[in-house]
């Protein structure tokens, strides 16, 4: 028997709303969470992975000896965070986990344990779930403000943004950052918003305090989101909201991180100081090499504009200008737009800034919110044909994160012409080893034989090289030496971070044959050089 009409309305109506905002966002996230998990081993080890894996791990293994109690004596406190207290801890627990979580697995997967013990592809998957998080996040945040369009597009452009895709595979800090911090700043505009935002802002003081204990950037929250109360709430009922979310806050950092429970001044004092007492960073910038501190003021600017593809580019400049005809009524897209240009005025300045949009990679997911309103608003007004454009288009800004995977922090955009004219241009051509992986090592393993050397440039931190060595390597064996060892070593894996290639890595590029190379868009970025015999005994 027919079901009634009215039935088949219901159920249409269901189908048509099924893709609700927050589906939308869990979808899109779980889908950018997978992206990175089943492609989570394919960059090389970075510099900065080992330095932070291992504190985790010190973390839950002193915590499982000691016990809760123990573990937060002043003595063991001391043994556990004095290395590595230039950064709060909350990323490096998540790391810590991950990597614990995971060692099991991938023992089993290879037949025999990490040769250095600290499982670091395994901590990759922390970021990697907090990435799909910040995906999911952005998403639902658009899908609110501007609709499901906005809210499915902010989502998938920030996810396809091939550098921001590409740090999810690390086991560092900065997806970290970028997502507590986001939470942070979305959550407390949300409570402001709310009926009741003095409440509301208590609960988001816990979110505030989270982004404080995974990096030193999290400071720059308390004025930023002071801005928007006195924006949204009359002034007094501004300051006392923003005033409780900011005690929760400190409160929530300072529990959360028991290194500041003893000689607390001096080692918050210190804790500051990081920001701006650190060894330099030597910058390749249009040919010219320069101190972290020197490089030119347009240097930030510069690598945002570069590094997200040009189409969601425009669509984020066309919803910031749909942002300011709105801004009487709904002043967010340009708030969002105030804080991209404050971090990007910020590091004009004498502030340390290096490894291209790393320091700043914070500002890509709001960036993401304005292309989801840029798309929503050009599709609310195109035609048929058009909204076929658009989301060819939007397809289109994928191919950068296919074109250079897995060496996405390689990636430019047709600004610049690619890697081809960021070569020419004299511009860093790699990130810290992610082009050293598999093929090129796997390559080394096959060639060289037993009692040969090999060594590994540039390198910044002790035993980088060792990190780096694999299983396959081990079994020769072979691990490879630090660039100090560069001159005199039978093999030598050089990657493009030519401001750290010291001469006798420049001689031995010049005239030592080529055995193997990682390259994209024709571009070298990794090479296995084999010392040239000599013709006389």
């Amino acid at each position: 028997m027919e079901e009634p009409s009215s039935s088949r309305v219901i159920e249409s109506g269901s189908l048509r709303h099924f893709w609700s905002v927050g589906r939308i966002g869990w979808a899109l996230g779980l889908v950018a969470f997978l992206a990175v998990a089943f492609t989570i081993a394919d960059p090389g080890i970075t510099i900065d992975e080992p330095l932070d894996v291992r504190p985790g791990r010190t973390y839950l293994t002193t915590l499982r000896a000691k016990g809760i109690s123990k573990f937060l004596d002043r003595a063991t406190v001391d043994f556990v965070f004095r290395d590595n207290a230039e950064h709060p801890p909350l990323g490096r627990w998540l790391l810590g986990i991950a990597s614990i979580l995971g060692e099991p697995f991938e023992q089993a997967i290879h037949g025999t344990p990490d040769p250095v013990r600290f499982y670091i592809v395994s901590g990759r998957m922390a970021p990697a779930l907090v990435f799909g998080a910040m995906v999911g996040l952005v998403a639902i945040t658009a899908g609110r403000r501007h609709g499901r369009s906005a809210g499915l597009v902010a989502g998938l452009s920030l996810a396809i943004m091939p550098r921001v895709f590409a740090h999810a595979h690390l086991a560092a800090l900065d997806t970290f950052i970028a997502y507590f911090w986001t939470l942070g700043l979305l959550m407390s505009v949300r409570a402001i918003d709310s009926r009741r935002p003095i409440l509301a802002l208590g609960f988001a003081g816990f979110l505030l305090g989270l982004a404080l204990l995974t990096k030193i950037h999290a400071w720059f929250l308390p004025p930023i989101v002071l801005v928007w109360a006195l924006v949204r709430l009359p002034a007094t009922k501004a300051i006392i909201a923003w005033s409780g979310w900011l005690i929760v806050g400190l409160l929530t950092f300072v529990a959360g991180w028991p290194w500041l429970w003893y000689d607390s001044i001096n080692r918050f004092r210190a804790y500051l100081g990081t920001g701006v007492e650190r060894i330099s960073i030597q910058v390749l910038y249009f040919g010219q090499v320069f101190a972290d501190r020197e490089v030119p003021w347009h240097y930030p600017w510069f690598y945002f504009l570069a590094t997200v593809p040009v189409g969601l580019l425009l669509l984020g400049a066309w919803g910031l200008l749909g942002g300011g005809r709105e801004r009487r009524n709904d002043p967010f897209s340009i708030f969002l737009a105030g804080i991209i240009g404050f971090f990007l005025i910020l590091f004009s300045t004498r502030i340390p800034v290096y490894d291209g949009e790393r320091l700043f990679l914070l500002v890509f997911p709001l960036m993401a919110i304005l292309i989801g309103k840029g798309f929503a608003d050009l599709w609310r007004r195109a035609g048929r044909l058009a909204r076929i454009g658009l989301v060819a288009l939007l397809l289109g800004q994928a191919h950068g994160v296919i074109l250079v995977h897995p060496y996405g922090l390689s990636y430019y955009n047709l600004l610049v012409g690619g890697l081809p004219g960021a070569e020419k241009l004299g511009l860093e051509l790699t990130y810290w080893g992610d082009a050293v992986n598999a093929p090129i090592l796997d390559e080394l393993a096959r060639q060289a034989q037993m009692g040969e050397t090999a060594a590994l440039a540039p390198t910044l931190a002790p035993e980088q090289g060792k990190v780096v060595t694999t299983r396959r390597l081990i079994a020769i064996p072979l691990i490879l030496g630090d660039q100090d060892q560069a001159a005199r070593s039978d093999w030598l894996i050089v990657s493009r971070r030519s401001a750290y290639w010291t001469p006798e890595v420049r001689d031995r590029l010049a005239n030592d044959p080529v055995e193997a190379s990682v390259e994209r868009q024709g571009v070298w970025l990794a090479k296995l050089i084999r010392r040239r015999k000599s013709r006389f005994p």
